[in-house]
């Protein structure tokens, strides 16, 4: 039990130690995090144009990049897929969260869906299904314990979409930019 506990101290130790870290570094701005976004287009969507932000408080800083594809199945059913990839390198704290996600290993399973941890090309995160009604498909990857990169689909829990879209992104590239 002790050591169990002294393993918990000594990674919210070492997550503390990053987050503070990665407070004082810059955020990437949001026209290079839009680079990072999926270039292809999904057979019957329509792709939107990338979106972006960067700002600052109170020696906070942030900086997120999206991209939207619209599916109009029929006068009252829409579907939705959103990407985004945020820095969360100048919020103090962020990192422990990340690095907690990135260490945790779950599946669970329901009659309506599922949501369980993955690792897609070498980065953690997991991956959630709602099916019936209001379907939905959300991915979330930790990279570089410093960008959350999040893929969210509403009106269909098709999360092939959502991994189509992740193969077409060069999250190698994105850790680098953390550097």
């Amino acid at each position: 039990m002790r050591k169990t506990v002294s393993l918990l101290m000594i990674l919210a130790l070492g997550g503390i130690l990053t987050a503070a870290a990665q407070a004082q570094s810059k955020t990437v701005p949001f026209k290079q995090l839009q680079l990072c976004l999926p270039k292809i287009d999904l057979p019957g969507f329509t792709k939107g144009k990338p979106q972006g932000e960067t700002s600052s408080v109170l020696g906070m800083s942030t900086s997120e990049a999206s991209l939207a594809y619209e599916k109009v199945v029929n006068e009252n059913t829409t579907q939705t897929i959103t990407v985004k990839i945020s820095d969360t390198a100048g919020v103090p704290m962020a990192g422990i969260g990340l690095s907690m996600l990135g260490m945790t290993e779950f599946s669970n399973e329901t009659e309506n869906g599922y949501e369980k941890s993955v690792k897609i090309q070498g980065f953690s995160g997991t991956e959630k299904v709602q099916k019936g009604e209001y379907s939905s498909a959300e991915i979330n990857l930790v990279v570089a314990n410093r960008f959350m990169v999040t893929l969210d689909a509403s009106g269909t829990s098709d999360v092939a979409l959502l991994k189509k879209l992740l193969d077409s992104m060069s999250l190698a590239d994105l850790a680098k930019l953390a550097k």
